[in-house]
């Protein structure tokens, strides 16, 4: 991973919220004396402001509030944390929270006692600037989800998702329809730092050859595994 893709990993943690404190410090100190880095922190903020207006208020049962405060916060006493479960505009937070982990950290299931991990490894990057797709896996590797920044999907149009291992063929993993959540299974295939991912323009229903019969036009390398 280069420079500035990790800075643009840690502004998008920075503003989902899931750094611990020392570091979040430090990212805000940064924030005063780096015109760039603070430049990215505000396009993810406007990225996600959307987020809370759309997503409902969720109330998680008891045993996933103790489980999250104890997974963010291992040293928070847990008298600390049992006058918190009382104040209802506190699942207001946890309910953006969620939405948020979905677009790029974690993402939680049907259940939400059955929250899967999620860890972003790619940023894929095309022509205009500021236009990329953020890809995150699964704590397994079995699966990824796929989501947009500042991307808007063609119409009569289709985007279309390959991986490519070293000197093998591109593999199709399936259709980019939307631009946040986009999940894909990997099956048998494993992802390293030498693998790539790569988007192309299609026409409607995918590719009808083994391989992108259109251009590819958004491209990144998997880094961070």
């Amino acid at each position: 991973m280069n420079i500035q893709e990790n800075d643009d990993f840690l502004a998008a943690e920075f503003v989902l919220g899931v750094l611990d404190e020392p570091t979040r410090a430090q990212l805000a100190r940064r924030m005063t004396t780096n015109a760039d880095f603070a430049q990215q922190v505000t396009r993810w903020q406007k990225a996600f402001s959307g987020i809370d207006v759309t997503t409902q208020d969720v109330t998680p049962a008891p045993d996933v509030w103790w489980a999250i405060q104890r997974d963010i916060n291992q040293s928070t006493p847990l008298a600390a944390i049992a006058p918190v479960r009382s104040r209802p505009t506190a699942w207001v937070g946890w309910a953006l929270a969620a939405a948020l982990a979905g677009v790029l950290v974690f993402t939680y299931v049907t259940k939400p006692e059955q929250a899967s991990p999620m860890q972003p490894v790619a940023v894929l990057s095309g022509a205009q600037p500021g236009e990329q797709f953020v890809v995150s896996v699964n704590k397994s590797a079995s699966m990824i989800q796929v989501s947009a920044l500042n991307v808007t999907l063609p119409q009569n149009k289709n985007l279309q998702l390959w991986l490519i291992k070293g000197s093998h063929p591109p593999r199709s993993l399936g259709l980019i329809t939307r631009t946040t959540g986009n999940a894909f299974t990997l099956g048998t295939e494993s992802l390293d730092n030498q693998s790539v991912l790569a988007i192309s323009l299609e026409p409607v229903g995918g590719s009808k050859l083994a391989g992108p019969s259109g251009p590819v036009i958004f491209q990144g390398k998997i880094s961070t595994l």
